[in-house]
């Protein structure tokens, strides 16, 4: 019998904001990324190993790397953003 394991990364926007890219100089909507490492059995997501956030520029695609915060910043706006 044998096993099939690694590790996967998946990725989901977890939301947009808009300001000025250092790479493009415009303003243009950046969206915020929060990507997820996970150990696979037989292709199967089983367990999270920690996640890193990074933003992304949707004009000319330069992504930077972000800090935790990012994630409580982007759910803070779109709150403020429904209200």
């Amino acid at each position: 019998m044998f096993f099939l394991f690694g590790l996967r990364r998946q990725a989901k926007v977890i939301g947009q904001f808009e300001r000025t890219c250092s790479k493009c100089g415009r303003q243009t909507v950046h969206s915020a990324i929060e990507s997820q490492r996970w150990f696979t059995l037989f292709f199967i997501p089983v367990i999270p190993f920690g996640s890193s956030y990074s933003t992304r520029c949707n004009l000319c695609g330069l992504v930077l790397k972000a800090s935790p915060e990012l994630k409580a910043q982007v759910s803070g706006k779109a709150l403020a953003a429904r209200a």
